[in-house]
């Protein structure tokens, strides 16, 4: 076992929280934010889920919490470990040695963590119960592009594949 795999599961940071569970009367999936541009047709919906399983949160506001995430741990700013219940654990690694190396380098010691805001998302269904879908985050004067694959696993979302552009 590698020693960031061994720091990730020594690691007791809690899951990052990207289920929406409010007080009763409040809804407890939010409407997506204004600045949000939601490209036509990207409110795909599960139409063919497995029988048992829960009503799933639709996934475009579900992506637009995500991709900030996955950025911050990239950059370093956010520990790999919160990621734990949303994403594989390939890709938890993959994330955690990215951002150890992005804290490494000179251009990122002393660097105030950058706001990020989603600027739109795309989300299409290519097969019953697999959401793919892309996000455009923008960060300070940059603008990073996170194409994610979501899958039914175990009644609830989880990313088995992310790219970052």
């Amino acid at each position: 076992m590698s020693r960031t795999s061994q720091a990730v599961m020594e690691t007791t940071e809690p899951a990052l929280p990207l289920e929406w569970v409010l007080p009763s009367g409040l809804p407890a999936v939010p409407p997506p934010a204004r600045h949000l541009r939601l490209v036509p047709g990207s409110q795909a919906q599960v139409t063919q889920v497995p029988e048992g399983t829960p009503r799933l949160p639709s996934p475009a506001p579900w992506v637009g919490r995500l991709a900030p995430a996955i950025l911050e741990v990239v950059a370093g700013e956010r520990p790999a470990a919160q990621l734990t219940r949303w994403v594989t654990g390939e890709i938890r690694e993959t994330l955690a040695r990215r951002g150890a190396a992005a804290m490494r380098h000179p251009a990122g010691k002393g660097r105030p963590p950058a706001c990020r805001r989603v600027r739109s998302v795309r989300v299409t269904e290519p097969a019953p119960g697999v959401i793919e879908a892309s996000a455009v985050v923008l960060g300070g004067m940059r603008a990073r592009a996170v194409a994610i694959r979501l899958e039914i696993v175990r009644g609830r979302w989880l990313a088995t594949a992310v790219e970052i552009g």
